[in-house]
């Protein structure tokens, strides 16, 4: 480190080759430096984890923290874009949303780790690519990478010989990096194995270059190319011979994706010309493991990201002659025809509508109606009726109506539902009248977590017996609320979004005086108090109750906690924590107490 706390300048730095990416270009420096990628990462200043027996950078590959953006640029000599230009955040503005990535916090990427379609821990790889010059390629970690363009093979997930996923460093610490100097060979695969019975600890040493590869036919590896060209924006998409921006072509490829998934049959895939057998195995193998399955989990979603290279290749073909053709009409009768066995399945007795919680875009939202009315006659009484002249938006609700409102007005309408259910489901309807277009729609209007809304809609709405008469009284909650002043519920959630204690000077003057200790327990509790008045949503989704901010305390002890605190609270400690909520909100959001 320099006087200035920044890193020395290395004399000579490895120049980044075009699309690779950050973990490809530290392994290449680190040979060039005859460092360990570990030690490379640390001579870089990159921000990383600490207690663990691997070097850990936060966010690796992924994004780059303010920390260590300054600090690399300053040891390498390498420009910001540059660095940012290896990073999955490349792709924030097509093939990936990351929103909710707070890069202050690593709790964070769990959601989106589950979410997006990306290796986070691991990669993918063409060893014929390999073979010619070790670099990897950034594209290689998108869900949807499946064919290499230039040699016409599918990737490789798996390493053969040691069976972990390529990339994955230290099986115990994913993305783990390598500390110990002359132990990487950039040709071989450098996984991390863990002792067994019959070996050591050690690094895999299968070389990359001879792992078995599967041929594809040209038309599939110029169908990669078109979409990582659009991932990359280099070319514009059209969607139903509509143009788009990349973020809704890819948003409509996850949605046809979920499509296809749950209805495309054996017919379907001998059918795709363009598909490999093992690519067509594959999907089949995985759609029936899904469909057994007797438990619901990211790996059985149809929104999950596709696990290996040969599904997202199936995935690519199937989804092509919507994506891709330009005709509407000819993407029109597809859609009919996908949409049509999707409503047959959901009919089956024992099955909802699993396509719910995928969000529909624009740009097929008039395919998927115009080929599936709405099923629910509560969205059919709704589309009946003439629009409801309300001058609010979805962020202007809140996740859960007034209580008081909510049992006048809508509760006769859900006999049998708890009242946070019923509340929920009452800001969803109103996110309807406000120009959600469906129940999803709505859901991701109100920034709502998806299953929580899909309960919700799916099971709730069964229990109203008149539809019209519910939608009046949604009507008429909408007036209510309009008539109390509009509130910036989402300006306030996003304020209040780091909110996971209420600071220890706070609360000691109002709780000294009444002999109650200030311990972290009340100071969280204090927190979700205020983020719940002021957001109007469901305590159990406060900041303050994430759940590695209470390990190893049970579920059951801090909803405990919480009630009594919520019990206890006296008027002085609450006027206090609204005025310190109000501070809050006036600081970030105009007008935001």
């Amino acid at each position: 480190m320099n006087g200035g706390g920044l890193p020395r300048r290395l004399p000579a730095v490895a120049v980044p080759v075009s699309g690779e990416s950050f973990a490809s270009w530290l392994s290449r420096a680190a040979a060039d430096w005859q460092l360990a990628p570990g030690e490379a990462a640390q001579v870089v200043g990159l921000e990383c984890r600490s207690g663990y027996s691997a070097v850990r950078p936060v966010f690796f590959g992924i994004a780059l923290t303010e920390r260590s953006l300054v600090q690399a640029a300053a040891a390498t000599g390498l420009e910001a874009r540059c660095l940012r230009a290896m990073q999955l955040s490349r792709y924030a503005a097509s093939a990936l949303d990351f929103t909710g990535l707070d890069l202050s916090l690593e709790a964070s990427l769990t959601a989106v780790g589950h979410r997006e379609w990306a290796l986070f821990t691991s990669s993918r790889a063409c060893p014929k690519c390999l073979a010619a010059r070790p670099v990897w390629q950034l594209w290689w970690r998108l869900g949807i990478a499946a064919v290499c363009p230039v040699h016409q093979v599918l990737l490789v997930d798996v390493c053969s010989r040691c069976q972990i996923r390529l990339g994955r460093g230290y099986a115990a610490h994913p993305r783990g990096l390598i500390t110990r100097r002359g132990e990487v060979d950039l040709s071989r695969c450098n996984n991390r194995r863990p002792a067994s019975r019959r070996r050591k600890a050690g690094l895999c040493d299968q070389r990359l270059a001879t792992l078995p590869t599967t041929p594809v036919p040209a038309a599939l590896a110029a169908l990669q190319q078109r979409v990582l060209d659009i991932a990359d924006g280099r070319n514009a998409p059209r969607v139903a011979g509509r143009r788009v921006a990349p973020v809704e072509f890819f948003a409509a490829l996850r949605f046809t994706a979920a499509l296809v998934r749950l209805v495309a049959t054996a017919d379907d895939l001998a059918a795709c010309a363009v598909l490999p057998d093992e690519a067509a195995e594959t999907f089949a193998a995985d759609q029936h493991g899904r469909q057994q399955a007797s438990r619901g989990g990211a790996g059985t979603q149809l929104r999950a990201s596709p696990p290996s290279a040969a599904h997202a290749a199936a995935l690519l073909a199937l989804t092509e002659p919507v994506l891709f053709t330009p005709d509407p009409h000819a993407c029109q009768d597809l859609v009919n025809d996908w949409m049509g066995r999707a409503v047959a399945w959901r009919r089956t007795p024992g099955k909802s509508d699993p396509l719910r919680p995928v969000p529909r875009p624009p740009c097929l939202e008039p395919l998927v109606r115009a080929a599936a009315p709405p099923g629910s006659r509560i969205a059919g009484a709704l589309s009946a009726r003439p629009a409801a002249r309300l001058s609010f938006t979805a962020d202007h609700l809140p996740h859960l109506v007034d209580a008081e409102d909510y049992a006048e007005l809508l509760e006769p309408h859900l006999p049998g539902t708890a009242p946070v259910s019923g509340r929920r489901l009452a800001a969803l309807a109103l996110a309807r009248l406000a120009g959600a277009t469906s129940w999803q729609r709505a859901a991701a209007d109100l920034a709502m977590e998806t299953l929580k809304a899909a309960r919700a809609t799916n099971t709730l709405v069964q229990r109203i017996t008149d539809p019209d008469a519910f939608w009046t009284a949604v009507e008429q909650l909408g007036a209510r609320h309009l008539e109390r002043g509009l509130i910036d519920y989402a300006a306030r959630r996003r304020t209040l979004a780091g909110l996971t204690a209420v600071p220890h000077a706070v609360l000691y003057p109002v709780c000294r005086p009444l002999e109650h200790d200030v311990t972290l327990q009340r100071r969280r509790h204090a927190a979700a108090w205020v983020w719940q008045h002021f957001t109007g949503g469901d305590v159990r989704e406060a900041p303050a109750y994430l759940p590695e901010l209470w390990t190893p305390t049970s579920t059951e002890s801090v909803r405990e906690g919480w009630r009594r605190f919520a019990v206890w609270i006296p008027d002085t400690v609450a006027d206090h924590l609204i005025a310190f909520g109000r501070d809050l909100l006036h600081a970030h959001v105009p007008g935001g107490a």
